[in-house]
């Protein structure tokens, strides 16, 4: 058989190549066969190419060694130190398995975007007060070994200035690294309970320091942080304790204050209170994380009050606190909210739309004042992304004083529409138009576009042919239909004013 020529096998790449990078066929198995040869073809022909020519390559190589033999011999007296000095390194930090893990933390540290073990203070996320609880809350586990008295842990208390909420993490994790590596119990014990929700410790997807969470023993926890870390302990799937268990040890760490456990235990009734004996304890932790400024306690302690359920946060609290609602609160709230948050601007939601949806509608013990509350709508519609919601009642307001508000309500549709569930509906000709369209895979943005229009034009239509009464009976059901989707919570929308 005659030798195939060797641009055969180059052509035959360059196709496989085409093939593999334009996902030019269909069939899955082709397509990863293709992809196959891409990729081992230059390797495999390299591999050949060094075989059939290896004498040669030899005697290539002693020939321009002895001719520049100085410089090949500092290159391989450079390539032998280092093997050298990366065996030493191996043994000196007890095995390669501790050799890895300090390589990928140092790995993790170079490849920092945000810099932040030059940053101590790069706790930030952006959220103002907030933000100090989410440094508290991280650096919390130092506190519960302050005490021991190791130069180790000397060391890394010394980096965490309480009055500049700054913690050099790098820094503590080498001198926590140095220790554990040599046998150090309580470093080990230390980086168990470094909160892994921080995201800086994942390597290809796995927690750096997991070995020595999965090392803990029940029996020999002592304090509230290691207490934390074996109630979270995993394998490659899902926790490795019951919901009920885990929550007695999150209940049992927060009884000492432990921040993330209260956290985590209100977390641990997603699906909802099943023992209404729960509840002291959920509102314990709750008003307890609000008065320490947590972000997320805060904003379900909002809502909760407005009887907002549609989260379980506030779901839970709601439910605990006898289903309670006070709105006059809630406005005085949403501002001491608004004035903790960093990047809140006065066009935001929390500034403008929910304090406007209260007093518009006069709900609960708050008065009604609408023009107050149209100077908030108009005030969001500065905002970048303003409110549905406020587009809809400024809508309302337009068509109740005999104005156009048809063209604030068409906005509205444009935005509503999406290929996933559909949320809200509106009435029109007392015909129900949802704003979910079918999904359609591999379609560009003008054919969706496109297919939209074309979705909404009998809703438009009717729309834009219908008298003012008509009109207002179509908003007036999308608000009915926003209000329901943002509560949840049927049984209090019955009792609320929605139109004013």
């Amino acid at each position: 058989m005659k030798k195939l020529p060797f641009y055969f096998y180059l052509i035959l790449w360059i196709v496989s190549l085409a093939f593999a990078q334009n996902d030019l066929l269909k069939i899955k198995i082709l397509s990863e066969l293709f992809a196959l040869i891409v990729f081992i073809m230059p390797s495999a022909f390299a591999y050949l190419w060094f075989l059939k020519n290896r004498i040669k390559i030899f005697k290539y190589y002693k020939k321009i060694r002895i001719r520049f033999r100085h410089i090949f011999y500092t290159i391989e007296s450079l390539v032998f130190l280092t093997i050298i000095g990366l065996i030493i390194s191996v043994i000196t930090v007890g095995g390669f398995k501790n050799f890895s893990e300090r390589a990928k933390f140092e790995y993790l540290v170079y490849n920092d975007q945000k810099d932040s073990c030059s940053n101590a203070s790069g706790w930030s996320r952006g959220y103002g007060k907030y933000d100090e609880f989410f440094w508290k809350a991280h650096t919390q586990f130092i506190d519960y070994f302050q005490y021991k008295p190791y130069k180790v842990v000397k060391n890394v208390v010394s980096l965490k200035q309480k009055s500049l909420f700054s913690f050099n993490h790098c820094k503590a994790i080498r001198h926590l690294l140095r220790a554990a590596h040599k046998g150090h119990k309580v470093s080990k014990d230390i980086l168990a309970t470094i909160p892994q929700d921080i995201y800086f410790y994942e390597y290809s997807d796995e927690y750096l320091f997991q070995r020595y969470v999965d090392s803990l023993d029940e029996k020999k926890l002592y304090n509230a942080a290691l207490v934390h870390s074996f109630a979270n302990k995993k394998n490659s799937k899902d926790y490795l304790l019951s919901v009920e268990r885990r929550r007695e040890l999150y209940k049992e760490a927060a009884e000492d204050g432990h921040l993330l456990s209260m956290q985590d235990y209100l977390n641990s009734f997603e699906n909802g209170i099943s023992d209404k004996s729960e509840c002291s304890f959920i509102l314990k932790y709750s008003n307890y994380l609000y008065e320490q400024n947590s972000l997320m306690s805060s904003a379900s302690m909002v809502f909760s009050l407005m009887g907002k359920i549609s989260w379980y946060r506030t779901k839970i609290i709601y439910e605990c606190n006898d289903k309670k609602i006070d709105f006059a609160k809630v406005i005085i709230r949403l501002k001491d909210f608004h004035t903790k948050i960093g990047f809140q601007v006065d066009t935001s939601h929390i500034a403008t739309t929910y304090p406007a949806l209260i007093y518009f509608n006069g709900w609960g013990n708050v008065q009604k004042d609408q023009e107050l509350a149209i100077k908030f709508f108009l005030k969001n519609m500065e905002n970048k992304n303003p409110s549905r919601i406020s587009k809809a009642y400024l809508s309302l307001n337009e068509l109740n004083n005999y104005q156009d508000g048809l063209e604030l309500l068409n906005e509205i549709i444009d935005s509503e529409v999406t290929t996933y569930e559909a949320s809200r509906h509106i009435y029109c000709d007392n015909i129900k138009y949802n704003f979910k369209i079918p999904k359609v895979d591999k379609e560009t943005k003008q054919e969706k576009q496109s297919r939209i229009t074309k979705y909404l034009e009998p809703l438009k239509s009717c729309l834009n042919s219908a008298s003012r009464e008509e009109g207002i009976k179509s908003v007036q059901s999308y608000i009915k239909s926003w209000i329901d989707n943002w509560f949840k919570n049927p049984e209090l929308v019955k009792t609320l004013n929605l139109y004013g």
